[in-house]
């Protein structure tokens, strides 16, 4: 009997181990870090009303109004720059739709927008837009209402957002509806109340060096298709990265460490999920892969050790 027991510990001792490997991604020294690009500089910035721009002609009037420069071509985007806007609990800060000309928004700090539901308001917002650069901007404090976001993008494709810092909104630091080929490069989301960054919809967009801590989420694709996110640092999150009826999306080299789980896919088929670290973080997909896997093994295994011993002591 002793030695039975000794089997069973033996073989288990060896199948949880091999989960332990399982569950161990490669490490990912990213170029990202903790440090936020700080607050913008409010040193240099002017207290602005809100801003809403309809349609190329609207950035036409806006810049000959002379409130921002720029001819909104490549090389000279229309330019929104070292402004303070209070959202005064009433729609978005900045809001930009129709618009296909260059433009960039850059060191503003965009606080308390609001908005009656179903509408999304955040504190700076494009509708049907492109060819836009949000730039070392501070997006936060926008939580007066369940869909209010720092940044929130509708339908609006190959825009660069890029260095801001989003913290403590209400629904996500950085929002990509139905969006194409849109970038997130390089921003800080903290303490959001639904996630760091979040994209419903669209395909293609690139989720590159961010850091996201202390959110429900930390990175969130929710029906949408070859994304790529990689280089992240995730924090303290409930859920590190989490993919929803997602499929061909490639996460690879994250860094997540401290979430209550690491990487969750809900649904989703062909996604490529690689050398990412999970620090201390628990890892579902894997654990599910170990209780369906390895134990029925074992207990297969155990069970015809024992049988061959009652055949052998039979025997004798």
């Amino acid at each position: 009997m002793k030695s039975n027991l000794k089997l069973i510990l033996i073989t288990l001792g060896f199948a949880f181990a091999f989960s332990a490997i399982i569950s161990t991604s490669l490490n990912f020294n990213s170029g990202a870090n903790d440090k936020s690009s700080e607050y913008v500089n409010l040193k240099n910035s002017a207290v602005s009303g809100k801003i809403h721009i309809i349609g190329n002609s609207g950035w036409l009037d806006f810049r000959n109004d002379g409130k921002c420069t720029g001819e909104g071509t490549y090389s000279e985007p229309y330019l929104i720059k070292d402004l303070v806007i209070n959202g005064g609990s009433s729609g978005s800060c900045i809001w930009i739709e129709n618009s296909d000309v260059f433009f960039k928004i850059e060191n503003c700090t965009v606080f308390n927008a609001q908005g009656p539901y179903p509408h999304y308001e955040a504190g700076i917002k494009l509708s049907s837009v492109s060819n836009g650069k949000l730039i070392n901007n501070n997006c936060s404090f926008n939580e007066f209402d369940v869909r209010c976001s720092g940044i929130y993008l509708n339908e609006s494709d190959f825009n660069i957002i890029s260095g801001n810092r989003v913290e403590r909104n209400e629904l996500a630091g950085i929002y990509i509806r139905n969006g194409f080929y849109n970038t997130i490069s390089g921003n800080i989301a903290i303490t959001n109340v639904w996630a760091g960054i979040h994209i419903t919809g669209g395909y293609n967009n690139t989720v590159l060096e961010n850091t996201a801590i202390d959110n429900d989420s930390g990175i969130t694709l929710e029906s949408t298709d070859y994304n790529l996110v990689s280089g992240n640092i995730i924090r303290k999150n409930y859920e590190g990265i989490i993919l929803w009826e997602s499929d061909f999306n490639i996460i690879i080299g994250n860094k997540l460490s401290d979430n209550r789980y690491c990487i969750n896919v809900y649904s989703g088929e062909n996604n490529i999920i690689r050398n990412n670290s999970c620090g201390n973080d628990q890892i579902p997909g894997y654990n599910l892969f170990f209780l369906i896997t390895i134990i029925p093994f074992v207990v297969i295994f155990i069970s015809t050790k024992l049988k061959r011993q009652k055949v052998k002591q039979a025997k004798y």
